[in-house]
């Protein structure tokens, strides 16, 4: 079957070979069933055309026409003429050729259109706004006869959308450089030039010979970045202000500042695009910068969320798109034998992903353990503090095996990103370069297989057991009499002792009760004092919920990253300075109450107030601010939490 694209070609043919854009209609159409009677065995498709040629082929000229590709007039009243615009595309993509090899010659314009040519076939467009999305999305097609309206009235410039707008830029510069190549402007404007840039007079200097003296390096100086901008705008100034004094332009004169508005316009192109990827850059540079942060694991829908230091979302700076590349570059690629800089792994009975840095996989092992000594420890002696109470003895106080598989239990129920960690497939490789790089001697493998929990939290089945029972009365830990207080007042096995809540779940039912008991409160009273109290604690829960672990606590975080920052090892001097710091954090708050609307206390308020409190000379101080930074929000958020009603 005949096509659009197959008339074009026909048209173009029969255009070129007559030497003219304007083809007779009836000659045309005796022309195509010709052509078609010859070549019917080979195209079926154009039997159509045999017979009366004149119907189908109007339906295929609506649809060219429609894009732009041909245009019918009336030559006279009995006479129509196709116009076939590719023709001109052509012809006006070779004096693009022949105006790289001869900067001298004029641009295209609409006066080298026959006269007997409506304008019609011309596509103008402001030339800044074409050029600018030229360069940002290239197209090459015979489509389009491009009209670049200039700037200052100077004559529209026509431009095929077969030849690469770059080629355009490269004749601009093409022509400038002709003139600078003539001795006295040559002399004249690097006069201009190095006087206009004190101080910086062999940059100036350096830039105008390399352009002027470097055939090749024009597009490649527009593109730069830095100072070069600067130095373009300047030559290109001062060579249209000479030109601008002349009153009456030669051919040569305007073609001039044609060159001299088209390279403006791409350096100003070339300048912003400069500026987002710096921007990007930036962004991208944030970003990495706040992977490496405390809490140092993230999900997807974290990492959105990140802001910079105005309080403006990465997301927007950079794309989604350009945001999942980066993760998918850092998670995948790396130096040969060695793992990706960023690592993903699963919490267990979840589906998120989380993402650290490599580097930060051992020091966040190390942090988590410390965390689930204290609330582990804690957990198993109320536990078997408990049992003992009730004369029950746990297989897991006597065997080890069952001591290792509770500690696991245990690990995996309230540190479950520990727990992730220490069963991720890339923690045997992480461990073994970080003791090649520390050289330093602490594993948590052994024989390629993980140490016992014991080990690794640092816990002793028989010292836990020994501190359970020492709490006993005496009479639990005499044999015969606690053989018969067990007969008399043990429980029944209906009765036995269940295993206890975590610390962190019995933490949010607490919260919850007193949400529930504070909004109560609010509604009784009715007191608008009240009632703002309970929406800043309200909003201050609300932050809690988006920086505090499911499974963790406010205290148990604030305790961890106190450890983190707070390394005096005095009691006293310790205690000083967490109450220096923490008398700083309260009194900054104090005067930011005042002012406070609830409506304005979300994470990203707090994280601002934070950030301006660590920077303050006594904070200064303190080397470890990332974890002083965390530590701050967590304060400010419990302070917050326990406004007096």
């Amino acid at each position: 079957m005949a096509t659009s694209a197959n008339i074009l070609t026909l048209l173009k043919f029969f255009a070129s070979k007559q030497g003219n854009a304007i083809i007779d209609y009836d000659d045309f159409c005796a022309y195509l069933k010709r052509y078609s009677e010859h070549h019917l065995a080979d195209q079926p498709a154009l039997v159509e055309y045999v017979s009366d040629p004149v119907p189908p082929l109007q339906k295929e000229l609506d649809k060219l026409i429609a894009s732009r590709q041909v245009l019918i007039m009336h030559a006279s009243p009995i006479k129509q003429v196709i116009i076939v615009i590719p023709f001109y595309i052509d012809r006006f993509a070779e004096r693009y050729k022949d105006l790289l090899a001869n900067p001298g010659q004029a641009y295209p314009s609409e006066s080298d259109l026959p006269k007997n040519i409506p304008t019609d076939i011309v596509t103008r467009q402001n030339a800044s706004d074409l050029i600018h999305k030229l360069l940002s999305h290239p197209e090459s097609n015979e489509k389009s006869l491009y009209g670049l309206m200039m700037p200052s009235d100077m004559p529209t410039i026509l431009l095929p959308s077969s030849v690469p707008v770059t080629t355009l830029i490269a004749a601009s510069l093409a022509k400038i450089r002709l003139l600078l190549s003539k001795g006295d402007y040559h002399d004249y404007f690097l006069k201009k030039m190095t006087i206009s840039n004190p101080g910086r007079e062999i940059s100036a200097k350096n830039f105008f010979n390399a352009f002027a003296d470097k055939p090749d390096a024009g597009m490649d100086l527009l593109k730069d970045s830095g100072e070069l901008f600067y130095l373009w705008n300047q030559l290109c100034y001062f060579i249209r202000q000479d030109y601008e004094k002349i009153k009456e332009f030669t051919t040569e004169d305007v073609s001039r500042l044609q060159a001299i508005q088209i390279i403006e316009i791409a350096t100003s192109y070339y300048k912003n695009q400069a500026q987002e990827t710096q921007h990007k850059q930036a962004a991208i540079q944030m970003l990495e910068e706040s992977l490496q942060r405390p809490p140092y694991y993230y999900t997807l829908d974290n990492i959105i969320k990140f802001t910079d230091q105005k309080g403006d979302l990465l997301l927007g700076q950079y794309t989604e798109e350009e945001l999942k590349n980066y993760l998918h570059t850092k998670s995948t690629e790396g130096n040969s034998n060695e793992l990706p800089e960023l690592l993903i792994f699963k919490a267990a009975n979840s589906d998120l992903r989380y993402f650290i840095f490599k580097n930060n996989v051992m020091p966040l092992i190390v942090r988590l353990c410390t965390d689930a000594r204290t609330v582990i420890r804690e957990t198993i002696s109320k536990h078997w503090n408990a049992v003992l109470l009730q004369y029950e003895v746990l297989p897991e106080m006597k065997e080890q095996s069952a001591f290792e598989h509770r500690l696991e239990q245990e690990v995996k129920a309230q540190e479950p990103i520990l727990y992730a960690l220490l069963n991720a497939s890339f923690l045997p490789v992480v461990n073994m370069e970080a003791n090649d790089v520390a050289d330093t001697h602490m594993s948590f493998y052994e024989n390629g297989s993980l140490i016992p929990y014991s080990e690794i939290l640092l816990m002793n089945r028989n010292e836990l057991y020994t501190d359970a029972r020492i709490v006993l009365p005496f009479w639990y830990t005499t044999p015969i009499i606690s053989w018969i207080a067990k007969l008399l007042f043990g429980p029944s096995k209906g009765k036995r002792v269940t295993k206890q809540k975590t610390s962190a779940e019995v933490y949010r039912e607490e919260e919850e009760a007193k949400r529930r008991d504070e909004n109560l409160e609010a509604e009784i009273t009715k007191n608008p004092n009240v009632n703002k109290k309970v929406a800043l604690r309200e909003a201050a829960r609300q932050a809690e919920q988006s920086i505090v672990p499911q499974t963790s606590t406010l205290d148990r975080e604030l305790e961890s990253y106190k450890r983190q920052w707070n390394h005096l090892l005095g009691k006293t001097e310790n205690s000083n300075l967490t109450e220096d710091v923490n008398s700083l954090i309260r009194d900054y708050l104090r005067k930011c109450m005042r002012t406070f609307k609830v409506s304005t206390l979300t994470i990203d308020r707090i994280k601002s107030i934070a950030e301006t409190l660590i920077k303050s000379p006594g904070m200064q101080k303190i080397k470890e601010q990332d974890a002083l930074y965390m530590y701050t929000q967590l304060y400010l958020i419990k302070l917050i939490k326990n406004i007096p009603m």
